[in-house]
């Protein structure tokens, strides 16, 4: 058998990366996974995994984009703003229920990075989304900002989402989640 081609190599090398990387966050507190343990799950030697990355965050970033895509986002908000009933006919074919148990890894995760790679993200993609520009915000709305997303940081935290992805589909229709978008829209 021939050897793989090195772009194949590289595809297969990362993908071993972060799936062991959702392995080892699901095992043990962000803290405690190491290069060195990350490389010995993933089955790659050192050096490719510093080939591919220059440390953990790059990893965890790496691996947290790809399962919050800016068209998973976009499907995802799309829906919980307009038809939040509709979210169960995107459900298995979106693989969400997967998705949001490994957001919530970050939500729960006692890691400050973590935590800020997931509020980032929702800011950015909540703005965008909404059409705010942060660099427009008072004071007094960035702390309604920040108030906003840790809280809904704490509910992606929470482990009845974990256990039950669906839950979250309720959200929407609720008094706080209508305060919330409600909220976002007046920014």
């Amino acid at each position: 058998m021939s050897r793989p081609k090195y772009t194949d190599y590289e595809s297969t090398a990362t993908a071993r990366i972060k799936s062991a990387f959702w392995i080892l966050l699901e095992e043990t507190a962000f803290n405690n996974i190491t290069m060195q343990g990350l490389a010995n799950k993933a089955d790659v030697n050192r050096n490719t995994l510093y080939y591919h990355y220059n440390n953990l965050q790059e990893v965890a970033l790496s691996a947290f984009q790809d399962i919050v895509s800016e068209e998973m986002s976009e499907l995802f908000m799309d829906i919980m703003l307009t038809h939040p009933a509709e979210i169960s006919n995107i459900w298995d074919s979106t693989d969400l229920s997967n998705r949001i148990k490994k957001v919530h890894l970050f939500a729960k995760s006692e890691s400050p990075l973590l935590r800020s790679i997931l509020k980032e993200t929702l800011i950015t993609r909540w703005f965008d989304k909404i059409g705010i520009r942060t660099d427009t915000l008072s004071l007094e709305n960035q702390l309604q900002v920040d108030y906003l997303t840790n809280g809904f940081i704490g509910i992606l935290g929470n482990a009845a989402v974990a256990s039950n992805p669906m839950i979250l589909t309720s959200f929407p229709e609720s008094p706080i989640g209508k305060a919330v978008f409600y909220t976002l829209q007046q920014l």
